[in-house]
């Protein structure tokens, strides 16, 4: 475990000068190996209209140019009819920001020999570097992208700009459960949360019930997270707490007794962030380290941690005593999921599409792309596939993902974060 100043600032500088890059633009108009490739110019994009939701309350829609009907991305077909076109390309590359893609790959080239899945385990925001470069100096080398928003920089820039488009088959979002059965900012395969984690051999509950507990000086230095310098989606997940301000006071009151006073600070959300920073946080890089450190056994006073919600799939595989609470007030995070595209001008279309539909489960709902992401911890869109071992995302109180608030408020809150450490 590493204390926040003694990280390496390197990644943080990238994230920051991403996102100051993409703000300048919107104002004005597991390798990482790259093939240059050329396509054809395509006309101007159009624009859809989004489908607001409580997975994403961002209202921007989604461009879609006019080289996604000429290769199909409108037309309903069946996966037999998609893989004869395929066979012709041979190949998938996708950009993915989860690591189980290896496991989708497997199942997929296994399913449809004759086509190779070239896959690159990367990070959200590399991700959205990575399009952006590509598309802005005509190189098209990758064909799927399966990424989260990313502090709305999915929504707020990369789609406007048609640099990603949707594929939609009806025959398989007309299964999944509202929003995403109508939206139209991508196809949505599975949602995750941010849990709270415990050590079970301690607690036989969660001992932390309120986010304001967290501020107090028994847990200081004992509550493990990841820097948002360095994680979008612990960036996502504490800024959607001051764009609630008006709850983490209500909380606060709730939790003390009386109205919280502001110490130097413009709202509730910023007074928590602040409170909790000065409670000396401890920071590590991967979600699953911060399981890891919550559960492993024989400790007197372990940490508390907040995770990804899906790293609960292998608590018991590694023998850890941990446990993931949701019921703290006065939310336990916002909604956070994961679309898949087909990148603009993608050299191998078809391939694009029949590996999109093997990964949220093909029309039969039989499509092992879905398996990795059947997990405890993660929530299927569609409604044939929906677990029973876990309670359901209505039962969870969440807050909407509010891609437009995170895009434009994302420099801010690292700044705050990082002059109150």
């Amino acid at each position: 475990m590493r204390k926040a100043k003694e990280k390496g600032r390197l990644t943080a500088a990238l994230l920051v000068t991403l996102v100051l890059v993409m703000a300048a633009c919107s104002k004005s108009g597991t390798n990482t190996k790259e093939s240059a490739a050329t396509a054809s110019g395509t006309a101007a994009p159009t624009t859809a209209t989004a489908t607001s939701d409580p997975g994403s309350s961002n209202s921007g829609g989604a461009a879609v140019p006019s080289w996604g009907e000429q290769v199909g991305l409108n037309k309903e077909e069946t996966a037999a009819e998609i893989y004869e076109k395929a066979k012709q390309e041979g190949k998938v590359v996708v950009y993915s920001e989860s690591s189980r893609v290896k496991d989708i790959k497997a199942t997929f080239e296994e399913k449809y020999p004759g086509i190779i899945v070239e896959a690159y385990d990367m990070s959200s925001g590399e991700i959205v570097e990575k399009v952006i470069r590509e598309q802005e100096a005509g190189i098209f080398n990758g064909d799927v992208v399966f990424v989260k928003d990313s502090s709305g920089s999915v929504s707020s820039e990369v789609l406007p700009k048609g640099y990603l488009v949707p594929y939609l088959p009806k025959d398989i979002t007309s299964l999944m459960i509202e929003p995403y059965k109508s939206s139209n900012l991508g196809i949505v395969p599975y949602v995750s949360l941010r849990a709270l984690y415990y050590n079970t051999e301690v607690y036989d509950k969660s001992p932390i019930t309120n986010y304001w507990d967290l501020t107090d000086p028994k847990w200081k230095g004992k509550v493990v997270i990841q820097d948002p310098y360095q994680s979008a989606d612990a960036l996502d997940h504490f800024l959607t707490m001051v764009e609630h301000s008006d709850e983490m006071a209500e909380a606060y009151k709730e939790k003390f007794g009386k109205e919280i006073e502001l110490n130097g600070t413009e709202n509730a959300g910023y007074e928590f962030i602040k409170r909790l920073l000065a409670n000396d946080p401890v920071y590590m890089t991967d979600t699953e380290e911060i399981v890891d450190a919550v559960g492993q056994p024989g400790q007197k006073e372990p940490p508390i941690g907040i995770s990804a919600s899906s790293k609960q799939r292998n608590i018991e595989s590694k023998g850890l005593s941990a446990a993931a609470s949701y019921d703290v007030k006065p939310r336990i995070s916002n909604m956070q999921p994961s679309y898949v595209y087909v990148i603009n001008k993608a050299p191998h279309p078809n391939a694009a599409k029949l590996f999109i539909r093997w990964m949220t489960g093909e029309a039969d709902g039989q499509g092992k792309g879905i398996d990795p992401y059947n997990v405890i911890g993660s929530w299927l869109t569609r409604s044939d596939l929906a677990r029973k071992d876990q309670p359901g995302l209505e039962e969870i109180k969440t807050w909407a993902y509010d891609g437009e608030f995170l895009y434009k408020n994302a420099v801010k809150f690292r700044d705050f974060w990082v002059s109150n450490q």
